[in-house]
This record gives structure tokens, C-alpha cells and sequence, in this order.
């Protein structure tokens, strides 16, 4: 009988302790890069704060960083971030040369790609059309599409 009622109260704290522990919600800025057409370079990211750098010089980004492609698919989680408006511009670097190298017309030869899926038609899209708000506490989770 006490060795029945003794299994009874290790169950119960076993059950009240694993009960406690909850898993670690994500928070931060989530990219997912899909559409990529070959496992070929890294997938350069530049995640922007306030419009600062955005378009033109990702020196002033951030946050960067350079990602290795699995199956054409790429992903980053970017943590620790205060809230804010955010922008995100990726290069599929498919040579390895960190720039994006384009034909004699200007037009790129290698794949990018902006948050919220959006183009521009003669060059980068708005900073109005490709940012979004995120709050510090949360999960932001955005994914882009590669365009060739």
C-alpha cells in the first residue's frame, strides 16, 4: 500500500514539473527564401530598420547575413529585435562574389527579392511598398519569392 501511494506522489510531481515547462515561442523576424533556382552560392540578406540604407546601401542595413541554400530554399530567423518598421532585400549570390552582377543593360543576371513580394518596375521597390511593423515580442515571419 505506501509503496502504491509513493508511485501515486511521484506521478504527481513528475506531472505537475513536466507540466511547467512550455516551449520557447520564437520571436524576431522569421525569412523564408524559396523559388531559388539551384543550390549553387549563399543567399545574401539584408534585413533594414526605418528605411535606413534601404535601397541602395546595404552598408547601413541592420542587420546582414549570408545563408547557405538547401533543397533552393533558404531561411533565417533574425532575434533579439526591438519593434519598429522593417524592410527586407535578398540577392541569390549564386557566384559568390558578394554584388549582384547584371547583363550589359543593367538587368540582373542573379535572382533577389524584396519582403512582401514585391518588384519594382525600373529598379528596387518602394520602401512603402516593401516594408511592414514588428513587434518586439513577437514573430514576424516573412517569405520571398526569388525572381530571376
Amino acid at each position: 500500500m505506501q509503496h502504491r501511494i509513493l508511485q501515486l506522489i511521484t506521478g504527481f510531481i513528475f506531472l505537475s514539473l513536466f507540466s511547467s515547462f512550455k516551449p520557447v515561442a520564437e520571436e524576431g523576424i522569421k525569412i523564408n527564401v524559396t523559388n531559388l533556382r539551384s543550390n549553387k552560392g549563399n543567399v545574401l540578406v539584408s534585413l533594414f530598420k526605418d528605411g535606413v540604407g534601404y535601397p541602395d546601401d546595404a552598408t547601413k542595413a541592420f542587420r546582414k547575413t549570408k545563408l547557405s541554400i538547401t533543397d533552393k530554399k533558404a531561411s533565417i530567423l533574425f532575434s533579439n529585435l526591438p519593434s519598429g518598421v522593417y524592410t527586407v532585400s535578398i540577392l541569390h549570390d549564386e557566384n559568390d562574389d558578394q554584388k549582384m552582377n547584371k547583363n550589359g543593360l543593367g538587368i540582373p543576371k542573379e535572382g533577389y527579392g524584396f519582403s512582401n513580394n514585391v518588384m519594382g518596375a525600373f529598379g528596387p521597390p518602394s520602401l512603402s511598398k516593401t516594408s511592414f511593423k514588428h513587434t518586439a515580442t513577437s514573430l514576424t515571419q516573412k517569405d520571398i519569392r526569388v525572381r530571376y
